[in-house]
């Protein structure tokens, strides 16, 4: 009778201590991490850099101390630290320096978030050497080089005050991507042309500036406007100048520099136009998922591969090609670069807290723009989509609260 009775209290007591035990894993506390990707805190500033349409590899791309080199799909990768903006330099030997390029990693912009920076870079021009007895036709490919030229600097004998080495290069400015909603008009420039020479010459008489067309001459732009740089170093600081006149004969746009002026100027060439900007949108989802840590009390981490869409494509319904094409130049001269949607690869790190579920949406910002123009005397509207960048939506939830959950 005793045995029995120890041997129940026995039982009793070992049936409770598994209770507890089981009690005790029940009632550990998941690892919470308070935000999923704090502990890295960095943002991408990605983007292509052409020239003459075509992708430009090993150019050197650099942000404070961030670098790149493009690759053979002109294609480049910046990682940065912190909100702010942005100066980056292109260079590559032979072509002109971009160094006053600006991109904005905003105040509002989530960790991990992506924006882009197209550049269009140019070849620098061929010398020149112009007396003061003789007449001179000038391209960016050298003297009388006319072929294919975009550019080109007539000058008549007599005509500079001193002898001197004259360089015609036309370039486009890189300029951040006009996102300002709203209507307004204004002219765009087609090219920039920096007229340099190597003594301070100045104009006895005017000379002729001419610029080619970039269509037939069937298809031209009505409304053409000079400006000038009032200051060398200062991006967007222009003034206009003149009017430019279309001539049909050698299909270009023809304008005087006047005067007195020195051959040490750079001119843009601008295209009225009327532009319509949408606000910024990110209703496009480039990828969204969820990842379940339930049921493991320890933090973790997750690889979320993504592919982001940079660049811009043009909406232009019932144009002919000629029109097109004069379009997509005066364009690609404003939203940088050269038109077409391109991707790029990436991967968002997250750390996911004990018994939780991460909710993620990865989500495409763009803006949207009508661009109408005068030509050849009938107006010509076309839409461009423009994407630029992307950022991230994330939320850690506890399992307890799974109902299907999402995130917007």
């Amino acid at each position: 009778m005793r045995t029995s009775k120890f041997f129940k209290t026995g039982l009793l007591l070992f049936v409770a201590s598994l209770g507890l035990i089981s009690c005790g894993d029940d009632d550990k506390e998941p690892e919470i991490v308070v935000d999923p990707v704090s502990e890295n805190v960095e943002y991408y500033i990605e983007g292509k850099v052409v020239a003459d349409n075509a992708a430009l590899d090993g150019v050197s791309v650099t942000a404070g101390e961030a670098t790149a080199t493009t690759d053979e799909n002109g294609q480049y990768s910046l990682t940065v630290k912190d909100k702010k903006t942005y100066t980056v330099s292109f260079a590559k030997k032979g072509y002109r320096t971009v160094s006053d390029a600006s991109v904005e990693i905003a105040n509002n912009a989530t960790n991990r978030s992506l924006v882009t920076l197209n550049v269009t870079m140019s070849k620098e021009g061929v010398a020149v050497a112009v007396d003061t007895e003789s007449d001179k036709v000038i391209t960016e490919k050298g003297e009388g080089e006319t072929e294919d030229a975009l550019t080109i600097l007539t000058i008549p004998a007599g005509a500079v005050s001193t002898a001197t080495d004259v360089t015609l290069t036309p370039y486009l400015e890189a300029v951040a991507t006009d996102v300002t909603p709203g209507s307004k008009e204004e002219a765009i420039p087609m090219t920039n042309i920096a007229i340099s020479s190597s003594q301070d010459a100045s104009l006895n008489q005017d000379v002729t500036l001419s610029v080619a067309n970039a269509s037939s001459s069937d298809y031209y732009f009505d409304e053409v406007e000079v400006y000038e740089k009032t200051n060398a170093r200062a991006i967007g600081d222009w003034k206009k100048y003149a009017d430019a006149a279309f001539d049909k004969a050698t299909n270009s746009y023809i304008a005087a520099i006047k005067k007195g002026s020195s051959l040490n100027k750079d001119y843009s060439i601008r295209v009225k136009s009327e532009k319509n900007v949408s606000e910024t949108k990110n209703d496009e989802i480039l990828k969204e998922d969820s990842y379940s840590n339930a049921g493991n009390m320890s933090a973790t981490t997750y690889d979320i591969p993504y592919t982001a869409k940079l660049g811009w494509e043009i909406s232009a319904s019932g144009l002919d090609e000629g029109a097109l094409s004069l379009v997509k130049a005066a364009i690609a001269a404003q939203e940088g670069g050269s038109e077409g949607v391109y991707t790029v690869n990436k991967i968002f790190t997250a750390h996911v807290s004990g018994d939780y579920i991460l909710y993620f949406s990865c989500k495409a910002k763009y803006v949207e723009k009508e661009y109408t123009f005068s030509i050849a005397g009938k107006k010509v509207t076309v839409k461009v989509k423009h994407y630029l960048g992307v950022e991230f939506v994330y939320t850690n939830q506890s399992s307890s609260m799974h109902g299907g959950g999402s995130i917007g």
